[in-house]
């Protein structure tokens, strides 16, 4: 690897970093601001608070600076739309500039190869720090016994969570086993994945590759990204849809299509290892038929 090629991977990581910060701040900001519109029109703060019967000024006066707060997390969101959109076209573009020379003869598959695995950790990092999906449960104008009605939503539920946060969460509440189950398999195990790709592709032993192969394939046994990236899916579409008394709405996040990028060139990226170790093996055997 030449020294042009070690630089331009620096001011991708270095560009990477500046945009997916910008991202981070930008969806923070909407969690906040989402948090703090379902916390106004939440259930413990309007259904079981006596005043809201006496003065009904009150579940107004939340209902306004709820919609102030939505109209926040609207503009806040766009914002990281736009960012997660900028970030995925840098990356992409990137991507398939190195394709081309590639594809010309201009850079070896060793090179490529590690551009793959440039790519696909920048969008692991991103995918497992950004929220992937957000749920909410609610009931709309919610008549409390013909004494009072609360007219608009009533939040009873309301997560948004990234795999760290989850994590985090898991941990906090003692659900030690699920908690750390999700961090080996869909933080530890592809960052692991991805490092022993990467020595694969620089080694040029074919005894040490074979070893990093057989290790790679007995990890990629308990690799749950597909299986996690379909569960959320899954979730997403199932919670859409409960037909109960309560009213459900939940939505996608950019992680969670980051994380299903990343899932892509991952698979690609063994492509490259397979080649890599034809090719040694190849040039061992042309050794051997010189001698």
């Amino acid at each position: 690897m030449n020294k042009a090629f070690i630089a331009i991977l620096l001011v991708f990581f270095l560009i990477s970093s500046f945009l997916g910060n910008k991202l981070h701040q930008d969806i923070e900001k909407f969690q906040r601001y989402k948090l703090a519109y379902t916390s106004e029109l939440n259930f413990e703060n309007s259904l079981l608070d006596i005043t809201g019967y006496l003065d009904s000024s009150s579940w107004n006066s939340a209902q306004e600076r709820a919609k102030e707060a939505r109209k926040k997390s609207i503009k806040a969101k766009q914002t990281a739309n736009f960012y997660g959109l900028i970030t995925g076209v840098f990356i992409l573009v990137f991507g398939l500039f190195f394709f081309l020379l590639y594809r010309k003869n201009r850079i070896n598959y060793i090179q490529f190869g590690i551009v793959i695995l440039s790519c696909s950790l920048v969008l692991l990092l991103i995918g497992i720090t950004m929220p992937f999906i957000e749920i909410g449960a609610y009931m709309r104008d919610l008549n409390v016994g013909g004494v009072k009605t609360f007219n608009g939503k009533m939040y009873f539920f309301y997560q948004c969570k990234s795999v760290l946060g989850l994590i985090s969460t898991l941990f906090q509440s003692n659900n030690l086993i699920v908690g750390i189950a999700i961090l080996l398999f869909s933080v530890l195990n592809p960052l692991i994945k991805l490092s022993l790709y990467f020595l694969n592709l620089v080694t040029n032993s074919l005894n040490k590759q074979e070893r990093l192969i057989k290790v790679i394939t007995f990890i990629g046994k308990y690799s749950m990204a597909d299986v996690y990236v379909a569960a959320c899916f899954l979730a997403f579409l199932s919670f859409s849809n409960l037909n109960t008394g309560v009213k459900t709405e939940s939505s996608t996040l950019l992680g969670l299509y980051f994380f299903l990028g990343y899932c892509i060139l991952s698979i690609a990226s063994h492509y490259f290892i397979v080649k890599k170790q034809s090719f040694l093996k190849n040039e061992g055997s042309s050794i051997l038929d010189k001698k």
